[in-house]
């Protein structure tokens, strides 16, 4: 399978993973593509619930499997990837995604570390995972006010 594909099929299972209902009505995400031509990262994410709060993601789709131990997920993320991700003020994530088998892990780059050599399979998006990573989204938002009181553009 080409480089291209794979790439491509992870961003599809990782729509299918933030998106999965489990026991509720409605999905927490609302995953969007950004487009090939967005540097960084792949999709922005909105929760459901509160539309206004979102998060980055940059997919990696793999089919390279884990290291001996089971731990780490071969996925890798340049340092300038890291950097701008770091510098976004808003949530920004790492998602490896074992295509074959179908599941994802999360990783938080929102503070300065180094290139990602290696994903920790301890944060998978599964039911719990998903929660988590809803209620870390609304707590970010929710600590902000973040409304433009004095715009230049306003009557």
């Amino acid at each position: 399978m080409a480089n291209e594909d794979i790439g491509e099929r992870g961003q599809w299972l990782f729509n299918l993973l933030m998106t999965d209902l489990g026991d509720r009505a409605h999905p927490y995400f609302r995953p969007r593509f950004l487009g090939d031509k967005y540097p960084t990262f792949d999709s922005i994410v909105e929760v459901v619930d509160h539309p206004a709060y979102f998060f980055f993601v940059q997919v990696k789709g793999t089919t390279r499997g884990y290291t001996p131990n089971g731990r780490r997920l071969r996925v890798q993320v340049s340092q300038e990837d890291v950097d701008r991700m770091v510098a976004v003020p808003a949530p920004t994530y790492v998602v490896g995604v074992d295509t074959a088998l179908q599941v994802g892990f999360l990783l938080s780059v929102n503070e300065p570390r180094g290139p990602v050599a290696g994903l920790a399979t301890r944060f998978p998006i599964d039911r719990r995972g998903r929660e988590d990573l809803r209620d870390e989204v609304v707590e970010f938002w929710s600590a902000r006010n973040m409304v433009l009181t004095d715009s230049r553009f306003k009557e």
